[in-house]
C-alpha cells in the first residue's frame, strides 16, 4: 500500500491510467532526454489486464515549481498559473496576419529569403503557427537544394544547413514552438524535424521537441486526436523502426487517460495507432474493444472500414470473438447503406482476418438477392468467391447468384476475376442452376484467354471442373503442348511443382474417369520424392491400427498410409488405412487391370474436407 500511495502523488496520470487494473511496481526512475537540464524521466508500471501482465513506460515530468507541485497533488489554486494563462491567450484560427505571412512563405525561393522575411518581425510577436510553418518551409526548400545540388560543397551560403546562422535561428523558431504548448504547432515541428536530414544538429532538435511533445501529453494539453497524430508521426521518426515503436508506445497513457470521454471518431483514430504499438498495444486493444462495443451502433461505414484495414495488419494479436460478431452484426444491420466498394473492402477484410459467422453469410445473401446481376463492380463478386472458396461457406443462393451473375457478365471480367468465379463450383462440389449455358460460356471464354491465365492457375481450375465431372477434355491439347508446357516451366519453382502435380492428376483422373481421353500423356513417376502430409490424419489412422487388428484379427492384414503404385503421388491416391482380405494380398501392387475390389479402404476425414456446415464434402475428396 506505501507503493501504491507514493505512486498517486508520483504520477497521477498514471494512476487514473490504469484506474480498473493493477499496478505492480514502479522500476528505477531514469532520465529519458539526452540533453542536461531535461524536464522529464523516464519508468515503467506492471499492468495486468485478465490475466496478461505487462510492462509499459511511463513519462514522468520533473517538478522544479509549486504551482507544478500543487498540481500533482491535486489542491485547488484560485490564480491562474503560467501556463495556463498562456494558453488561454493562444489564437484557436489563424489570424489574416498570420495566414498573410505565411502565404509569403509560399513566394520565397530559397531559406535565405525566409530568414529576411521574418527579420524584421520580433521574435515576441511571432506565433507558433508562423513558426512551425517557417522551420517547414526551409527544411522543404533546403532540400530541394540539396537535391538539385549533391556535389556543390564548395559555394555553401550562410543559410545552409551546415552554418552557425542558419542553428541559431532555427533554434529560436523551436523556441517558440516548444514555448507555445500548441499541440498543431509541436506536430507540425515533428514532422518538419524529421525531413530535416541536412542537418548537424537534427538529433538535438528532435529530442527537444520529443521532450516537448512528452510533456504536453503528460500535461493533458494534447487532444486525443492529435495524440493519434504523434503516434503516427513517431511511427517513422527514426530509421530504426524499432526506435519509433518505443517512443510511440510512451504516448498510452495519454489514450487512456482520455478513455472515458471517447466519441466514434476518436475511436477509430486510436485503431489506426495500434500497428504502431507495441507493449501497449494489447491493453489499449482491449480498451477500444469494450468502448466499441458500446456505440457500435453509431459507426459509419467509413469507421468500420477503418476499423477493418487497422485489424488485418495485427497480425500476432488476437482479435476477440464477441468483437468480431460486433462488426459483421453491423454489416448485417447497415447493409443496405454500404456501397459496393464499400463492401468490397469489408469482404476483403473478413477474408484476410479469416472470419465468419452466420450474420456475415446471410448479409452475403442478402446482397446477391437484393442487386443479383445488377452489381456492376466486378471485383466485389470475385472476392465473395474468394471467401467462400476459403471459409468453405456452400450457400445455394450466394453460389446460384454467382452462377447467373457469370452469364450476365462473361465478356467484361477479367483473367483473375474468372479464376475466382469459374473455380468455386468445383471446389465446393456444386452445380450452377443453369448449367447447360454457364458451361458453354465459360469454355468459350477460357478458349478466347487461354493464353492470358497463368499456368498454374488454368490446371487448378480445369482440376476443379472433373471435381463435378465436367471434364474439359477440349482443352487436353492447349495442356499439353510444347509452348504451354514452356510458360508452365517459366514460373518460380514452387509455382512449378504444384502446375505440374496437378498436372499428373489432370492426366490421371480424366484418364480414370473420360471416356474420350486418349491419355496418359505424362510419364510415370519413377524418382523418390517427398509428399506432405496432413499429420493429424497420420496420427489417427495410427491409433485406429491396433483396434483394427483386434476386428480383423491380422494386424498383417492391414496398411497404414498405403500409395497406389498406378497412380500419381499426390495426397487424393493415398489410402490411410487399408484392409487385405489375406496376408498375400497386402504384398501385391495395384494396377488398372487389377482385381482390388475385395480391399476395404479407410479414409480419415477432417472437418477441412467439410463445407461449414459439415453436411457436404469439398469437390475434392
Amino acid at each position: 500500500m506505501s507503493l501504491l500511495r507514493s505512486c498517486k502523488h508520483f504520477h497521477p496520470l498514471a494512476r487514473l491510467a490504469v484506474s480498473p487494473l493493477a499496478v505492480a511496481r514502479l522500476s528505477a526512475v531514469r532520465d529519458f532526454s539526452s540533453r542536461k537540464g531535461g524536464r522529464i524521466s523516464e519508468t515503467s508500471v506492471f499492468i495486468q489486464t485478465g490475466h496478461k501482465i505487462t510492462e509499459l513506460p511511463v513519462v514522468v515530468k520533473k517538478v522544479k515549481d509549486v504551482w507544478e507541485l500543487y498540481r500533482r497533488m491535486g489542491i485547488d489554486t484560485k490564480v491562474k498559473q503560467p501556463e495556463d494563462q498562456h494558453l488561454l491567450a493562444l489564437p484557436k484560427k489563424l489570424s489574416e496576419e498570420e495566414k498573410e505571412i505565411i502565404s509569403g512563405f509560399n513566394r520565397c525561393y530559397n531559406s535565405s529569403s525566409i530568414f529576411r522575411l521574418l527579420e524584421p518581425i520580433p521574435s515576441s510577436e511571432v506565433t507558433p503557427q508562423v513558426a512551425a510553418q517557417a522551420y517547414r518551409k526551409i527544411v522543404e526548400l533546403e532540400n530541394t537544394y540539396e537535391a538539385r545540388n549533391p556535389n556543390n560543397i564548395e559555394n555553401r551560403r550562410s543559410d545552409q544547413p551546415h552554418s552557425f546562422f542558419r542553428s541559431a535561428f532555427i533554434s529560436s523558431l523551436l523556441d517558440i514552438i516548444c514555448n507555445s504548448k500548441d499541440p498543431g504547432a509541436i506536430l507540425e515541428g515533428l514532422t518538419s524535424v524529421m525531413r530535416d536530414e541536412n542537418s548537424d544538429e537534427q538529433d538535438i532538435y528532435k529530442a527537444r521537441l520529443l521532450e516537448e511533445l512528452l510533456v504536453c501529453v503528460t500535461d493533458g494539453m494534447f487532444p486525443l486526436q492529435d495524440i493519434c497524430k504523434a503516434v503516427h508521426i513517431l511511427s517513422i521518426f527514426y530509421p530504426d523502426h524499432k526506435k519509433c515503436r518505443q517512443v510511440a508506445d510512451k504516448l498510452w497513457f495519454g489514450i487512456i487517460d482520455q478513455s472515458k470521454s471517447m466519441t466514434n471518431e476518436d475511436i477509430v483514430a486510436v485503431f489506426t495507432t495500434l500497428p504502431h504499438l507495441t507493449k501497449s498495444r494489447n491493453m489499449i486493444l482491449k480498451m477500444l474493444e469494450e468502448k466499441a462495443a458500446e456505440s457500435w451502433q453509431q459507426f459509419k461505414t467509413g469507421d468500420v472500414v477503418e476499423i477493418l484495414r487497422v485489424l488485418q495488419e495485427l497480425k500476432y494479436d488476437r482479435i476477440s470473438q464477441g468483437f468480431m460478431r460486433m462488426l459483421s452484426g453491423w454489416l448485417a444491420v447497415n447493409i443496405h447503406t454500404v456501397t459496393e466498394q464499400e463492401m468490397l473492402a469489408i469482404v476483403y477484410s473478413f477474408l484476410q482476418l479469416e472470419y465468419m459467422d452466420t450474420a456475415l453469410v446471410s448479409a452475403l445473401e442478402k446482397i446477391l438477392k437484393k442487386k443479383g446481376c445488377q452489381i456492376m463492380e466486378f471485383d466485389l463478386i470475385s472476392t465473395i468467391c474468394s471467401y467462400c472458396l476459403a471459409m468453405r461457406i456452400r450457400s445455394p443462393t450466394i453460389l446460384e447468384g454467382v452462377g447467373q451473375y457469370f452469364i450476365e457478365h462473361h465478356q467484361s471480367l477479367t483473367v483473375p476475376q474468372v479464376t475466382a468465379i469459374a473455380g468455386i463450383f468445383g471446389h465446393l462440389d456444386f452445380h450452377p442452376a443453369n448449367g447447360f449455358k454457364f458451361w458453354e460460356l465459360l469454355e468459350l471464354v477460357l478458349d478466347l484467354k487461354f493464353s492470358q491465365f497463368p499456368p498454374v492457375d488454368i490446371i487448378n481450375l480445369l482440376v476443379s471442373f472433373i471435381y463435378i465431372e465436367k471434364f474439359p477434355i477440349n482443352f487436353t491439347n492447349k495442356l499439353f503442348n510444347p509452348f504451354f508446357l514452356d510458360r508452365l516451366h517459366s514460373q518460380s519453382e514452387d509455382l512449378v511443382a504444384i502446375s505440374r502435380q496437378q498436372l499428373k492428376l489432370y492426366d490421371t483422373t480424366m484418364k480414370l474417369e473420360c471416356r474420350g481421353y486418349e491419355g496418359p500423356f505424362l510419364p510415370k513417376d519413377t524418382n523418390y520424392r517427398m509428399i506432405n502430409t496432413d499429420n493429424r490424419v497420420t496420427r489417427t489412422a495410427s491409433k485406429l491400427l491396433d483396434p483394427m487388428a483386434d476386428v480383423v484379427g491380422d494386424i498383417s492384414r492391414l496398411g497404414k498410409s498405403v500409395v497406389l503404385s498406378s497412380l500419381p503421388l499426390h495426397p487424393l491416391y493415398i489410402v490411410d488405412l487399408m484392409v487385405y482380405p489375406t496376408h498375400a494380398a497386402s504384398l501385391l501392387r495395384f494396377g488398372f487391370q487389377t482385381n482390388n475390389s475385395n480391399n476395404v479402404a479407410v479414409l480419415v476425414l477432417t472437418p477441412e474436407h467439410y463445407d461449414q456446415t459439415g453436411e457436404h464434402l469439398v469437390g475434392s475428396q
